[in-house]
């Protein structure tokens, strides 16, 4: 579109401006208008740009494109993302694992919520285990005796941040050649933080990504993997996650790697 030719009455609602007529643009920020007044979604000053929705938060507030209009760079307003690169993923996505070692010998009690550590693994660390019911209970208390402080800490992610849960991702391996029903559950809870006697204790348990459907192992023979259902994707900074492996008996142990993709919130 060129102004050539054209007054300056029938072309000044296509003209851009910065809210202020005596100074122009200098160091405050002013919203941008058209020759009419109307407010864009941007804000000049001589050392700043700013871009802020006047009338909808909307999924590509902001958007930088290749030559091929493909989005390199996008503010999602009407989600509080942002996103990156070919792929636009989150730009603040992380990873995080769990795992259980097969020497550890577990699980060893059939239909029993058995915990995959979040700090490593090794032959010799005591089995959490916590509860048989459809879900891990939704509490735990570290009593001294069947659940000891110094193994119970390695089963425990603090999350010190609010999280989203994008994606919950597990392989397992058996190590004998017959193998057990199995499934899997991350959970989230309140922890206690007094320093007191019940310093890490467990409560108001919510279950945040399931197996969709038991896996029949069939033993040694294979890995199996499985993508688990996300039942509640947002977890508030202060609390802990844990994630447990349950199968109906004991012909094998297993090994097993899940994957939690998350980013902040």
């Amino acid at each position: 579109m060129s102004l050539t030719g054209k007054t300056l009455s029938s072309t000044y609602k296509s003209l851009l401006r910065v809210n202020d007529d005596t100074n122009g643009i200098d160091t405050n920020l002013e919203t941008v208008t058209d020759g009419e007044g109307t407010v864009s979604s941007i804000s000049l000053s001589d050392d700043r740009l700013a871009v802020q929705p006047q009338v909808h938060d909307t999924t590509t507030t902001f958007r930088v494109n290749d030559k091929d209009a493909n989005a390199l760079l996008t503010v999602d307003a009407a989600n509080d993302l942002v996103k990156a690169g070919i792929g636009q993923h989150i730009v603040n996505t992380n990873i995080k694992q769990f795992s259980l070692f097969a020497g550890t010998a577990a699980p060893s009690t059939a239909d029993t919520w058995t915990g995959l550590q979040s700090t490593g693994n090794t032959k010799s660390i005591a089995v959490l285990t916590n509860g048989t019911g459809s879900t891990p209970a939704t509490t735990l208390t570290v009593d001294g005796s069947t659940i000891i402080a110094s193994t119970t800490t390695m089963y425990y992610w603090y999350v010190p941040f609010n999280i989203t849960i994008d994606a919950c991702n597990v392989w397992f391996g058996a190590d004998a050649n017959t193998g057990d029903v199995v499934k899997f559950s991350v959970m989230s809870y309140g922890i206690d933080k007094s320093n007191g006697s019940t310093g890490g204790d467990l409560s108001s348990g919510v279950e945040n990504c399931v197996s969709p459907a038991t896996i029949t192992g069939a033993g040694d023979e294979q890995m199996y993997y499985q993508e688990l259902t996300i039942s509640s994707a947002n977890v508030d900074g202060g609390d802990v996650i844990t994630a447990w492996v349950a199968q109906d008996g004991t012909n094998s142990d297993l090994s097993v790697n899940l994957q939690l993709v998350y980013h902040l919130r």
